[in-house]
């Protein structure tokens, strides 16, 4: 190696040093700078539990405001996807706890001496406890499990437009809170089950007054054929308990008509057929027959005769309360198969009577007895009472942002209450909501690959 490289090697290894030492220097002193701007009360104010539990907020994502394809914004941001919220930001504004009835007496007004004593050795216990916790110089906390009605102020972005370049508007926001809220609303982001305020009578579309009374009406039983009339209530008179219970058999048609329909589609192999039937049939034969497909309920669902109730020679049905039908001249159906149920439980309600007969996944007798005489009436809930627009005005500035505010339990995941926005114009015309079938959750940068190439996911600015 010739002189001049030996000394081109010391000159370069000298100026690295140096330079790692500046760069050390100088991180140290950013470093001590950084940490000295911060105000000292944030390095070390430990704050105390919020008295008042609530659910967070689904995080939002803080960027540039400005136009975005509308069809992939949300309300809130969804974890683990990209789709950007047209909320810009969600602020808890109070929240009202509710108090629990006291049940401490029963029916009778007197105490259980059982319960009297088990809450005596309980207070007893407790009182050692926390007796043992003072000697040791513990300190115990009470959780509160109570449960608080929380209202929240949304502020929404400005200078959102849908595609036609109309601007968003709060009361859009409010109409696709509605649409989403709305009892025909079947898809992933619905929000008529939620613990909101109003929420129950809107989704329903049935004031709870009426509904109150109309369970009353119905738990207190139907017309009493040896009195010869109908259970007094208090406030209600017999016209009231007529129109109710006028809707009974309606009710009972439908109760069976999901009889047959879940049997037909449960059971529809040749092998149950042949098994509650006749090894002469097949299931295509009975789905070509509205007879037969009632008669096939009626067996599987224990109302045919214990043995032998179908006769395939005679093509007759024998129930099991005797009566024979020819299915070659008689028709029979969901009324047919209701009147059987009446007859078999003498108009018994309870769990252990029809309701115990009703079809998996579908109403008991009394709730389809009440959407009956529902649908015969003239209500209208336009809106949510607890959901309404407003404005704000953001510290420092004169410019006004729209916003919403809404009410809902701390029980219910905040998260819950989310949905996608739709152009109210583009609903109308077509009838459907933007909201994506199936919300991809982004776990790894293979799936996050897959995702971008289905174009699935991801906005436009």
């Amino acid at each position: 190696m010739t002189q001049k490289a030996k000394s081109s090697i010391f000159i370069v290894i000298i100026s690295a040093v140096l330079l790692a030492i500046i760069g050390c220097s100088t991180g140290e002193t950013r470093t001590e700078e950084r940490i000295s701007e911060k105000p000292l009360a944030q390095k070390e104010e430990v704050k105390d539990p919020d008295p008042t539990p609530s659910p967070t907020p689904t995080p939002v994502i803080d960027m540039e405001e400005g136009s975005y394809a509308i069809s992939e914004m949300p309300l809130f941001a969804i974890e683990g996807t990209d789709f950007v919220p047209f909320s810009y930001k969600t602020e808890l504004i109070s929240s009202v706890k509710v108090e629990e009835e006291d049940t401490g007496a029963d029916a009778e007004g007197e105490e259980d001496p059982d319960k009297k004593d088990t809450e005596k050795k309980d207070s007893g216990k407790k009182d050692s406890e926390k007796k043992d916790s003072e000697d040791e110089g513990e300190e115990t906390e009470e959780v509160d499990t109570a449960k608080y009605y929380n209202t929240y102020k949304v502020t929404l972005k400005s200078g959102l437009k849908f595609a036609d370049g109309s601007p968003v508007t709060a009361d859009d926001v409010l109409f696709n809170i509605k649409a989403h809220a709305a009892r025909d609303y079947r898809g992933e982001y619905s929000l008529g089950e939620l613990d909101i305020p109003g929420m129950s009578e809107f989704h329903s579309q049935v004031p709870d007054e009426e509904r109150k009374r109309v369970e009353t009406i119905i738990a207190a039983g139907g017309f009493d054929a040896e009195e010869e009339k109908y259970p007094e209530i208090e406030g209600i008179d017999p016209k009231e308990q007529d129109d109710v219970w006028g809707c009974y058999d309606e009710a009972g048609a439908i109760f069976a008509q999901n009889i047959i329909d879940y049997v037909n589609s449960h059971y529809a192999l040749n092998a149950y057929v042949n098994a509650f039937m006749s090894g002469y049939l097949t299931y295509a034969k009975v789905e070509a027959d509205e007879n037969l497909k009632t008669a096939f309920a009626y067996i599987v669902w224990g109302y045919g005769k214990k043995s032998n109730p179908y006769n395939y020679r005679k093509n007759t049905l024998t129930t099991v309360s005797g009566k024979v039908w020819d299915l070659n001249e008689d028709t029979i159906g969901a009324m047919e198969l209701w009147e059987e149920i009446k007859e078999y439980y003498k108009g018994d309600l309870s769990e252990d009577g029809i309701d115990n007969d009703a079809a998996p996944g579908t109403e008991t007798i009394e709730e389809l007895m009440a959407q009956a005489y529902y649908s015969k009436q003239d209500y209208t809930i336009p809106e949510i009472s607890s959901i309404f627009k407003g404005t704000t005005v953001e510290d420092g500035t004169d410019a006004e942002r729209e916003c919403i505010y809404f009410t809902i339990s701390s029980e219910e995941d905040l998260g819950s209450f989310n949905f996608f926005l739709t152009d109210p114009k583009e609903y109308d015309r077509t009838g459907e909501l933007n909201d994506p079938e199936v919300i991809i959750e982004v776990e790894d940068e293979e799936s996050e690959d897959e995702e971008s190439e289905d174009g699935e996911q991801g906005t436009e600015e």
